[in-house]
């Protein structure tokens, strides 16, 4: 398996189906926008565009003006919505990512440790992983689009 191909270019992404991409892309854009002004966002997740495989989902963003209730706010809606898999915000840089634990690793681990690429292409190898996960994430997005701060 190839390794993931998620690159994001002014907000635009560069992988997966179109249509797929777009739609969950905008739908993570428009419920991110509630909670404050995006400066910098990246989507990771569905089907590879040239390999098939389904890749692990995860959400990285950056607000103009990150704040204490944002995150709050971010992390309710996070914690009431059923999901499959724990999942967490990682918040120890200037980007801010929400992802499965499973790929963020332990607590007190972060999405800039060295190993969260090795962990990436672990975490490819379990399809079932990351079709629930996206599954996870949709479900997230929408409780997210539901609650904002606006």
């Amino acid at each position: 398996m190839e390794k993931a191909d998620t690159q994001v270019l002014c907000g635009e992404l560069r992988s997966g189906k179109a249509e797929e991409v777009s739609e969950r892309f905008n739908l993570a854009r428009e419920a991110l926008s509630r909670f404050g002004e995006l400066r910098w966002i990246r989507l990771s997740g569905g089907r590879h565009p040239l390999y098939g495989y389904q890749q692990v989902p995860f959400l990285g963003w950056r607000f103009t003006q990150p704040d204490e209730e944002r995150l709050r706010a971010i992390e309710d809606a996070r914690k009431a919505t059923p999901t499959r898999y724990e999942w967490r915000i990682d918040t120890s840089r200037r980007n801010w990512i929400l992802a499965p634990s499973r790929l963020l690793g332990e607590v007190g681990e972060h999405a800039a440790s060295p190993e969260f690429d090795e962990r990436v292409n672990q975490l490819m190898q379990d399809q079932e992983f990351c079709l629930r996960a996206l599954e996870d994430l949709d479900a997230i997005l929408r409780s997210l689009l539901k609650q904002g701060l606006g």
